[in-house]
């Protein structure tokens, strides 16, 4: 079955989405719907994304867990992770290879299906039992450990480092284990397809942590063999190395080891710009842009339905209305005026979404940081006596990539501890100062805006900032892009306003409504034209950073090349029967509002993408119409010639 595709403008605004419609929905359409419950997408798109980003740092934490024997007796002298190793017995070796076959299988597995190697009926249940099989294996070894592997009396011993990677692996796994069985879930009820709908570039950061993981694992068995250090201080080193936090507890001591040290940082620390690149501009980003949209959506039902629309008043936010005229005006300026309101919720809804971004940003990055502090506080506190204040001392210096080494983790709880809490806390930051650079960007434009409208011209410095706001407005610094009026539309490149901006502006206006006049005029091939040249426009236009928005001139231009009259109401949809419409159920089909659920406004592309899809949709039936006309009539003039003959 085709996916679903709205390519209408006017469709029925009182059409809910039903469950089973998203089943058939790619992510990107998924993505773009407003009515699509974002909590489904997320299960659908995000957790496979994050099983199968997490999923090889699991085997990985299980081959560490793996090399090494899980006690040892200690030096009094040396810290904690130094002693002499108790073998481990043949059957704790043997399910502890079992666990990482295990491991390896499911994410190889999950690897298979997300390609489209393996069908879902035969991934899924095998990935789902694969992680969970893995977890309890290695939940029983561990909770056996204290009871079976008895540690000699009389002297000092503990558990080494691969113990607890056990531990640490077997949360990883049941954790990673229930997340597919919730997407399988909602499979089973019908809330999405049976195909995980990871992109490229999403597929492309599984790629990236998976070869990143292997190359830690890598170069901590190369430090290892070089300086004579337990494979697993091999790792942690590797891993404060290349987080660039380096505490000074490990560094290389011969000639070999220093120069590889060149190479191997240097690599590591690409790998892991790349891997913050994708999390924050292929994953993160097209999350925030599914939240987006349906914050969209949630913002305009709010408008709708806090103003009074009876009385002419829509509401954008608490304490910020505008109203609607009523009487005699104009279709094309009621519907102007509907545009004016759409924009600002859009702007509303933005502002609300960048907040939200922040403050789960940095709920994140806290919550990182004081668990970790609490961690390595009770992980420490026998070895070192840390507080909890030394432990959020240490974190922080750790989660800011300072690094002094006046503290450190020496236990071996609290090494494998840092380097599953590195992973996750640093990258968590990166993604956290992204939010807080954008929020500060927003507001430093805002305010230029605001000082831009309204201080009064009375030096050149003023009459500077005055029109970089206004460029600014226009799409050349911050916010979003407005598109120029004139018919054809402008080749995307921005000129400073002048004395004479406003008079061409208005003649840019006047240009449009005659293009569109002569499209109305036009045949088919100049009305092809006419599209082609506006396909070509967009095409242009579709990477605008930041996005490009159309001004309403623009848009009746666009919509008149759709088959669409903003001048007349024969399709269109007052604000006030678009609340109606949702609330009870409207029986028109064709009419819409841009205030209403299938407004442009509301689709979740970006405009000029939206403008492509649908020209190039209206090109090819209009092609396809002419071809089978054509083919008619071939037909038609080959049977008049065969009875002519008769």
């Amino acid at each position: 079955m085709k996916p679903i595709k709205q390519t209408m403008v006017g469709k029925d605004e009182s059409e809910t989405a039903r469950p089973e419609d998203y089943v058939y929905k790619d992510e990107e359409e998924a993505e773009e719907d407003p009515t699509s419950p974002s909590r489904w997408w997320f299960s659908s798109t995000l957790f496979p994304l994050i099983a199968a980003t997490f999923g090889p740092l699991g085997s990985a934490f299980s081959i560490c867990a793996l090399v090494m024997d899980w006690r040892l007796i200690v030096d009094p002298s040396s810290t904690e992770s130094t002693g002499i190793d108790i073998r481990n017995p043949d059957w704790l070796d043997a399910v502890n290879a079992i666990s990482l076959f295990t491991s390896v299988a499911a994410n190889l597995m999950l690897l298979s299906h997300i390609t489209g190697r393996v069908s879902f009926a035969i991934a899924q249940p095998a990935v789902i039992i694969l992680y969970y099989m893995t977890s309890f294996l290695l939940i029983g070894l561990v909770a056996a450990a204290p009871a079976h592997l008895e540690l000699p009396a009389g002297m000092v011993r503990t558990f080494s480092q691969a113990y607890y990677y056990a531990i640490i692996t077997a949360a990883v796994m049941f954790l990673l284990g229930s997340m597919m069985a919730i997407t399988a879930y909602g499979v089973y009820i019908g809330r999405y397809s049976r195909d995980f709908k990871l992109t490229m570039s999403q597929r492309t950061l599984v790629f990236q942590t998976t070869t990143f993981i292997g190359y830690i694992l890598a170069a901590g068995a190369v430090y290892s063999r070089i300086e004579g250090w337990d494979y697993l201080d091999g790792v942690y080193y590797v891993d404060v190395t290349i987080l660039t936090i380096g505490f000074g507890d490990f560094s290389p001591k011969t000639h070999l080891g220093r120069s590889l040290l060149f190479p191997m940082a240097v690599g590591g620390i690409l790998f892991l710009g790349l891997i913050i690149a994708s999390i924050r501009t292929l994953a993160l980003e097209r999350g925030t842009k599914k939240v987006t949209v349906r914050m969209l959506e949630k913002a305009r039902q709010k408008a709708l339905k806090k103003g009074n629309l009876s009385a002419g008043t829509i509401q954008i936010r608490p304490g910020k209305k505008r109203n609607i005229a009523k009487g005699a005006m104009s279709e094309l300026g009621r519907r102007e005026q509907e545009f004016n309101i759409m924009r600002e919720v859009q702007q509303q809804a933005g502002r609300t979404n960048s907040l939200i971004a922040l403050f789960v940003s940095a709920s994140v990055a806290c919550f990182l940081w004081f668990v970790g502090a609490a961690v390595f506080q009770q992980a420490e506190l026998n070895s070192q006596g840390w507080s909890y204040f030394e432990a959020l001392y240490f974190t922080y210096v750790s989660l800011l990539t300072i690094g002094y080494g006046d503290f450190y983790p020496q236990t071996n709880s609290g090494k494998p501890a840092f380097v599953l809490w590195s992973l996750l806390a640093l990258p968590t930051l990166t993604v956290l100062i992204g939010s807080i650079g954008d929020s500060i960007s927003e507001g430093v434009g805002g305010l230029t805006l605001w000082i831009g409208n309204h201080l009064p011209e009375k030096s050149s410095t003023l009459k500077d900032l005055k029109g970089e706001a206004n460029k600014s407005k226009k799409g050349d610094g911050g916010g979003f892009q407005e598109a120029k009026p004139p018919g054809f539309m402008s080749d995307g490149k921005d000129t400073d306003e002048g004395p004479q901006s406003a008079e061409s502006r208005k003649n840019g206006d006047a240009k449009a409504q005659n293009d569109i006049q002569t499209a109305g005029k036009a045949g088919k091939l100049y009305h092809r034209y006419l599209i082609m040249r506006q396909i070509k426009t967009a095409v242009q236009q579709m990477d605008a950073t930041p996005p490009r928005q159309y001004s309403y001139a623009e848009w009746t231009w666009i919509l008149k090349l759709l088959g669409e009259d903003e001048s007349s109401s024969d399709k269109h949809r007052s604000a006030e029967a678009t609340e109606d419409a949702e609330d009870a159920g409207h029986p028109n089909s064709k009419s819409w509002s841009w205030l209403g659920q299938n407004s442009p406004l509301m689709s979740g592309e970006d405009e000029p993408k939206w403008v492509l899809h649908r020209l190039m949709d209206l090109l090819e039936k209009d092609l396809k119409d002419e071809g089978d006309e054509h083919d008619d009539n071939e037909t038609q003039r080959g049977l008049d010639e065969l009875n002519d003959k008769r």
